[in-house]
């Protein structure tokens, strides 16, 4: 430095600043020239980048995303804020869920309660069937029987071969009775499980009604096997001897369709119970 002091030379001259009233100072050094702004001047330079620099640093400080800590009861207040909701919510989801499945439970039980009502009507319509009180159409098979075209039932023994017995009748509907007929009529009487079937003299009684000959017999079933079983000579072994010897009438006609009419007869309660809801 001492040696650039003493070597360097005076500039050839000075150049006032008209602007700022300052000047700038000249000097040579080794046949260079070297200018040398004022002390103001350099400070004002440095203050500026000074500043510069710090806004930039403030800048970059602010844009970044710094996480903010908060403290340990902020924290707890939010956290059961957020349970708090939560239980809310949950117990809201709950009330609809138990709306909807009662809205269900009512329809299942809606249906239960028709499903049951028409399992009662299909019960009673059975029973109604088993005991004659309703009519019955399908198909099974009628059966003709007759005396005999010689006999007459003035004057003469019930007991006569030429005549059709009420023990015939009863042979017969015991017989379809097993083969698993569904209804069975004798001259449109229906025959029930205790239906009499007797005779009084010359007459014979069904249901306590007076029937007379030709005796008509239907009955609603399976009629292959009603007609196999009534074929069988073994189980009708007195009817079909008095058919081939005195010329009863017994003729069997399959029915693709007939009708049993329902019990006219009187019922008997003497075992039925009122049953009060």
């Amino acid at each position: 430095m001492d040696n650039w002091l003493k070597n360097r030379q005076p500039a050839v001259a000075r150049i006032k600043n008209r602007n700022h009233g300052s000047t700038l100072s000249f000097w040579t050094y080794s046949g260079k020239l070297v200018i040398f702004y004022p002390m103001e001047r350099r400070f004002l330079i440095i203050l500026l980048s000074v500043g510069f620099v710090t806004g930039l640093l403030l800048t970059w400080q602010f844009k970044t995303n710094i996480p903010i800590e908060g403290g340990f009861p902020s924290d707890e207040l939010t956290a059961k804020t957020d349970l708090l909701k939560g239980y809310l919510d949950e117990q809201a989801y709950l009330k609809s869920r138990i709306v909807s499945l009662r809205k269900e439970m009512g329809t299942a039980q809606d249906a239960i309660k028709t499903q049951s009502e028409k399992s009662n009507l299909s019960i009673l319509e059975d029973l109604k069937s088993n005991i004659g009180l309703t009519e019955i159409t399908g198909k099974g098979i009628e059966i003709l029987l007759d005396d005999s075209p010689t006999a007459t039932r003035e004057g003469i023994e019930m007991s006569d071969a030429t005549l059709i017995q009420a023990s015939d009748l009863r042979d017969i509907v015991n017989i379809l009775n097993a083969a698993n007929a569904e209804a069975i009529s004798i001259n449109n009487q229906r025959i029930l499980a205790n239906s009499p079937i007797s005779s009084v003299g010359l007459t014979i009684l069904v249901n306590n009604s007076h029937t007379a000959p030709p005796f008509v017999i239907s009955a609603v079933g399976d009629s292959e096997i009603m007609l196999q079983r009534l074929l069988n000579k073994t189980l009708l072994s007195g009817l079909y001897e008095r058919v081939k010897n005195t010329k009863v009438v017994f003729e069997l006609y399959k029915k693709n369709s007939l009708t049993v009419p329902m019990y006219n007869g009187d019922l008997k309660v003497d075992n039925i119970n009122l049953v009060e809801e």
